[in-house]
């Protein structure tokens, strides 16, 4: 591999800041050689607990001391080095003060300030370490806020380290140079908490087999007295630790169990998981002395008193031969009394030595029941490939991730082992499980810290800072070109290819080499092969989004830039001129992130205009997609992320605004359709068109939600001025269009969506006119067009549709209630079933419900009515959900109406009552419904003359709308209405007429109703 200069690196660091306080005092009162012998050694009282925690200092600045932990490489567990070095450090510079009191007459105190963070890290071999971001000034605040003897940490750095450190929450701090208050802990001990739940109210989920094979290795131990050994393998957090622990909790009584875990930095660390082991067996190892070998208690006990005085030889005084043949006579001498369980605990960070003694044990101790627990990473293979092969009796486990199920499972225990219940509750327990288990990437622990985070601090939490040290430290124990791949393929996305690789490590790895990489980042478990050739994915999600955001944005903006312009000169473009979906999905990613990064860090780049005009195109391109299959939340996002790129004066503006409100009032969501319009006119102040536009949407919006009554003529007048505005008179014909609906006036409406297609036509908007097709095609069930022609038509815009199907379901339901009429009830049944699956499948609420509405005019044209009513009042809750009210109160009319034909008379009554005691204008054809139903209801009563009163109101009104359907439905109720109140000739002539508006749609089923309802009144003859 050919070598490169070391580059900047952007890191998770945490930084300490630790300062004398009163060293202006100090330097007055003293001689300044002295208080350079003073300095030196209060320097050298920090530096060396900054060193053994595994700290580097980055600077001195005057008497203050900055050191960074995480550098060269990153472990978990860097806050709460940090932490003990700024214990440690307020510990010595007590002690050098005790000794300097009594001669000098002063006295020494510090106070310090410790953030984590990223930050851009330069360590140039031979020059000096530099550490660059916001999370240096942070804790260089936090130690200024913090009085004498005090440690402040920011709220990161006491996430990570409150299960091991006496915290208190401080007041938010408002520090200099931060815009916002900062939310700061102060450090009271270095002792675990108490009080926590306790991880064994949470069941061990998903576990069974792995527990079986640990009990089963013991069985083989105790039962053929030998020594046997289980490797259990895992990424941090899979649960390896648990799993263990509550396998020990299985054991029999009389089981001796020592456990010891290896540490990855300190003094006297070779060996301190014997020295824990020794530990607890408080000193009874020794009352066994006579069993063992005489050279092993001294060397035991060396252990043991070495690690207590923080020998940096940790014990090795006695040899290691001499350790190891100790350790072993001590288990063999332990096992002869009772079986032995030996778990040793993080095993990836052992030194060799220690490896080499776990080797010794397991091969020389014999005709004794000892099992050996070995719990690592999988990077002990990397230091041991042939780890355990060697051992006569010996096993590998390897922990995968929980699947969907047992995540869910488990997230729903430690929902409920949390307190207090109501803040979990409050934050909505269900839908916060689901999306813990599926954004945990099958991990516990992860699973944990991420429910903990967003019941604390809400939805938009970021990853919980122990997740980033956890991923963080594994990232950075990769070899360089394990991580040159892994950033360049988190840059590719979850799923990457080797040939996307191969484009992006031109600059830097041959193939050989990444090649690899590939094979060791495999064996690491931090990808997995894809069915597809040459095709991986990242193993966890959070490991490819932890990879990406510690990748310089520079160099992640010349990969996306790279990626995008493939894309472009690969892609395959369609007769409509877009790309394969999910390669223009592809591309517009690329493109916003290449366009994002080089605004972070190169706004002055010459070619940021034009990568911005690129990414602003795609993401409109990709959002009018995903607003032609009326998939609104994308839509809405894409166009927005758009628009937002998009310069102040583009005119693209005005055409996004309207698209951008469509989608918003499909949604119910008024604020966002009116938020669309407000933006526009800001990034277009001086552009008329742009003005006149907005206010017809305003228009529209006022109409559809019912809180404007309808009168047009003023943007007509407007409009005429400017007669080559085809925008602006398109989305007139469509405001006018739903007016004339709302009237009931179907065919009119009709009539001016025909103009509005000749002007979407001359726009050469394909949204436009889809829309405008649509809206023909749902009137076609209302209005006066005959049947057939409406059948037709739906006929022709299924072809055009055929490919789409968000457009193609408005097309369906028309056809469904048009066969139905037609009286093609199981056709239309058919057509019905089909959208619905479309409807479910794409997650289309608004259309599941219009199905539904479809389904309840189905079901009352064949008889039907209990089904009917109950269809209908769902789909006017959904309606009044989303904020269409008057559409939803006339759903709630028809469901009366159903009612009634179901002879529940007092019911519908009631159900009119509250319906009319709501205040708002109702639509003509809600109205036409309860005025037909309040006459027959009068009838039935017996109140005839209120039956004729509501009669007459409704023949008044019935002038308003060209609905032959809805005159029909009218005319009907209205005869047998008076037929009840005795005047049969007003009856006959009511049914004549209703029979007449069936016959001239075309609507056989209703028609053949009224022909039978009449030949009843007439008798026979």
């Amino acid at each position: 591999m050919t070598a490169r200069a070391p580059r900047p690196a952007r890191r998770n660091v945490v930084v300490l800041f630790i300062d004398l306080v009163g060293s202006t005092e100090l330097a007055e009162r003293l001689d300044p050689e002295l208080l350079r012998h003073i300095l030196d050694r209060y320097y050298q009282a920090c530096t060396s607990g900054i060193g053994e925690h595994g700290g580097v200092v980055e600077k001195f600045i005057g008497d203050a001391i900055m050191a960074v932990f995480g550098i060269p490489i990153s472990s978990e567990d860097d806050a709460l080095r940090a932490v003990r070095a700024a214990h440690t450090a307020l510990a010595r510079v007590r002690e050098l003060s005790d000794g300097l009191a009594p001669t000098h007459g002063i006295r020494l105190e510090v106070h310090c300030g410790v953030s984590a963070g990223e930050a851009v890290v330069i360590d140039t071999p031979g020059s000096d370490l530099r550490v660059i971001g916001d999370t240096v000034n942070t804790a260089a605040r936090l130690q200024s806020a913090a009085g004498a003897g005090e440690i402040l940490v920011g709220d990161e750095v006491g996430r990570m380290v409150r299960a091991q450190a006496r915290l208190v929450s401080m007041p938010p701090l408002t520090l200099k140079g931060k815009s916002n208050p900062v939310r700061a802990w102060r450090v009271e001990s270095l002792e675990p908490q108490t009080g926590g739940r306790d991880e064994g109210a949470v069941p061990l989920v998903g576990r069974d087999d792995e527990m079986d094979q640990l009990r089963q290795a013991y069985r083989r131990s105790s039962r053929g007295r030998r020594c046997c050994v289980v490797t259990l393998l895992g990424t941090p957090g899979i649960g390896k630790s648990r799993l263990v622990r509550d396998f020990v909790h299985t054991l029999p009584e009389e089981v001796t169990v020592l456990v010891g875990r290896c540490r990855s930095y300190g003094a006297g660390i070779t060996y301190r998981p014997v020295a824990e082991m020794l530990e607890a067996l408080n000193g009874s190892w020794t009352d066994i002395a006579p069993l063992m070998e005489p050279s092993s208690t001294p060397a035991l006990r060396g252990l043991v008193t070495a690690d207590a005085s923080r020998s940096p030889r940790g014990g090795e005084e006695a040899g290691v031969e001499e350790i190891s043949r100790a350790v072993r006579t001590l288990f063999e001498a332990l096992a002869r009394h009772r079986p032995l369980v030996v778990v040793w605990e993080d095993l990836h960070w052992a030194e060799p030595t220690l490896l080499d003694l776990i080797d010794d044990v397991a091969t020389w101790l014999l005709d004794v029941a000892v099992l050996l627990v070995c719990v690592a990473r999988p990077e002990l293979l990397d230091a041991r490939p042939t780890w355990g092969g060697g051992m006569a009796c010996s096993s590998s486990l390897e922990l995968g991730a929980l699947d969907q199920d047992q995540m869910r499972l488990l997230v729903a225990a430690l929902s409920a082992g949390r307190a207090p219940e109501p803040e979990v509750v409050a934050h909505g327990v269900d839908a916060l499980c689901v999306r813990v288990a599926d954004g945990s990437d099958g991990n516990p622990l992860f699973a944990e810290l991420m429910l903990e985070t967003l019941v604390e601090d809400g939805e938009d939490a970021p990853l919980p800072p122990t997740i980033q040290a956890l991923l963080g430290a594994r990232l950075d124990r990769l070899g360089e070109g394990e991580r040159e791949v892994l950033e360049r393929a988190a840059a590719i996305g979850h799923v990457f290819t080797a040939d996307q690789l191969g484009l992006l490590c031109r600059d830097g790895l041959d193939e050989q080499d990444m090649g690899e990489s590939l094979r060791r980042l495999l064996r690491h478990r931090m990808i997995r092969r894809r069915e597809a050739s040459g095709s991986f994915q990242f193993t966890q999600t959070l490991t490819r989004d932890t990879v990406y955001a510690m990748t310089r944005k520079e160099l992640r903006a010349s990969w996306h830039l790279a990626l995008a312009d493939r894309l472009t000169g690969a892609g395959r473009p369609h007769p409509g001129g877009s790309y394969e979906e999910s390669s223009h999905s592809d591309l517009t990613h690329h493109l916003e992130a290449a366009c994002h990064l080089t605004r972070d860090v190169r706004p002055d780049d010459p070619s940021l205009p034009a990568l911005t005009e690129r990414a602003a195109r795609a993401l409109i391109d990709e959002g009018t997609q995903a607003l032609h299959r009326n998939d609104l939340p994308a839509a809405v996002g894409l166009l927005e992320r758009g628009r937002d790129l998009l310069p102040a004066g583009d005119p693209e503006h005005r055409p996004l605004a309207v698209r951008i409100c469509d989608a918003g009032v499909a949604r119910g969501d008024g604020d966002r359709a009116f938020a669309a319009l407000d933006t526009a006119e800001r990034m277009l102040p001086d552009d008329r068109r742009t003005r006149l536009t907005c206010a017809i949407q305003r228009e529209t919006l006022a109409v559809r939600f019912g809180t404007r009554p309808v009168d047009h003529g003023a943007l007509r007048e407007m409009l005429a001025a400017d007669p080559g505005d085809d925008l602006g008179w398109c989305r007139f014909h469509q405001l006018e269009a739903l007016a004339r609906t709302i009237e009931g006036r179907s065919g009119a409406a009709e009539d001016v969506l025909r103009e509005g297609l000749v002007r979407a036509r001359s726009l050469g908007d394909r949204y436009e006119e889809d829309r405008l097709l649509s809206g023909l095609c749902e009137l076609a069930q209302w209005s006066p067009t005959p049947l057939r022609e409406s059948l037709a038509l739906c006929d022709e815009l299924s072809a055009r549709f055929g490919g789409d199907r968000a457009l193609l379901v408005p097309v369906l339901l028309t056809k469904a209630r048009l066969l139905a009429l037609s009286g093609e009830v199981t056709a239309a049944r058919a057509v019905l079933a089909t959208a619905g699956r479309h409807a479910g499948d794409l997650h289309l609420d608004m259309a599941a419900t219009a199905v539904n509405q479809v389904r309840g005019l189905v079901e009352s044209l064949v008889g039907r009515h209990a089904e009917a009513e109950t269809l209908f009042r769902r789909c006017a809750s959904a309606l009044r959900r989303a904020g269409h009210t008057s559409p939803g109160r006339t759903l709630e009319a028809y469901a009366a109406r159903e009612l009634l034909r179901q002879g529940l008379v007092s019911e519908a009554g009631e159900a009119l009552d509250r319906l009319e005691a709501e205040a708002g204008r109702p639509q003509v054809r809600g109205e036409l419904v309860v005025l037909a139903a309040r006459a027959r209801i009068a009838s039935l009563g017996g109140d005839h003359g209120a039956a004729l009163a509501f009669a007459a109101r409704a023949r008044e009104a019935l002038d308003r709308t060209d609905d032959p359907c809805l005159r029909g439905d009218v005319l009907t109720e209205l005869a047998r209405a008076y037929s009840a109140a005795g005047h049969a000739a007003e009856a006959g002539e009511a049914a004549e007429r209703a029979l007449h508006s069936y016959l001239a749609k075309g609507a056989g089923l209703p028609a053949g109703r009224v022909r039978a309802w009449i030949a009843e009144q007439e008798g026979p003859r």
